[in-house]
């Protein structure tokens, strides 16, 4: 089952929630364009799940930690575990993009297993947060396996699973080799470790007053510090982030629940439904309501 989402799921401590379209596989197939999303942008997250990428039209900037990686129509890229990343589109033309997040042990088997403790633990352990892949020769294999487990998802032969497998494991084994020469990964570093305790604090109280004093505590920094750490590592200063989040998280309401207008901003943080709707067409480009038809409107991919 491939799934063409266009609000992203996170909990507290900005986490990706799974929606598994194949529960026993453990794996999520993703389809669709970008600007689907609430300003073109797959917001800051992570999950404990690997990730494999492709982009088939339009330009990307994929944002790793502190680091930016601008990506173009035919290029793909591995995500590590725990690693905080985002996505948006950066061109007007349509951003369409293919994605799967699995868990690990559908390559590494049982713990403990040769598979496990040969490939897929090194490479969550050491291996690198991303890594890029093109259309050059050598990077040729990522994108015919990729493409062989998704198409696999979409006709779900009889069978279907043992070949999304045998191509995940290609790909992890196409990444180990690309990163020999990469410096290990370190894992947990601290600013990191701040940055998802602070998320955690913004969601646990979306819909209440917060400061910039408040959200440093939660991860036990100074105010200053805290601004440090969300400009190098979220590229916003962290109200300008508090505010994105509450509109993010609006958004979702919109499309996902019929709760009136007046009630989601409430819910998300905003004391007046006139602000609300203001902020939101800033960010967006549609009020609300004109929104939330749109969104019910777009044709699935």
């Amino acid at each position: 089952m491939i799934r063409n989402p266009n609000f992203l799921r996170i909990d507290q401590t900005g986490k990706e929630l799974q929606e598994q379209g194949t529960q026993l596989l453990n794996l999520t197939a993703n389809c669709g364009d970008i600007h689907r999303y609430v300003a073109s942008c797959i917001p800051a997250h992570w999950h404990r799940e690997l990730e494999v990428f492709i982009l088939l039209e339009g330009n990307v900037q994929i944002r790793i930690g502190e680091l930016v990686h601008e990506t173009t129509a035919g290029e793909g890229c591995f995500i590590n575990t725990g690693v905080l990343h985002s996505f948006t589109g950066t061109c007007s033309s349509p951003c369409i993009f293919r994605s799967f997040v699995f868990e690990p042990s559908i390559v590494g088997g049982a713990p403990g297993s040769v598979f496990d403790e040969a490939y897929v633990r090194p490479l969550l352990e050491t291996g690198p947060s991303f890594l890029k892949f093109q259309r050059i020769p050598e990077d040729e294999p990522y994108f015919q396996q990729f493409s062989r487990a998704f198409t696999a998802c979409e006709q779900e032969p009889s069978g279907y699973e043992f070949r999304v497998r045998e191509a995940l494991s290609e790909i992890l084994l196409l990444v180990k080799d690309k990163s020999q020469l990469m410096p290990p990964r370190k894992l947990s570093a601290i600013p990191e470790i701040r940055v998802k305790q602070m998320l955690e604090y913004i969601d646990a109280n979306i819909g209440n007053a917060i400061t910039v004093r408040d959200i440093a505590n939660a991860a036990s920094v100074c105010p200053r510090e805290c601004q440090r750490i969300f400009s190098r590592y979220l590229h916003y200063s962290p109200m300008e982030f508090v505010q994105r989040r509450r509109i993010f998280t609006a958004a979702g309401l919109l499309t996902g629940t019929d709760l009136p207008v007046t009630e989601i901003a409430l819910n998300c943080g905003f004391q007046s439904p006139s602000y609300f709707s203001r902020q939101f067409k800033l960010l967006t480009g549609s009020a609300p309501r004109e929104y939330r038809r749109a969104v019910q409107k777009m044709p699935v991919l």
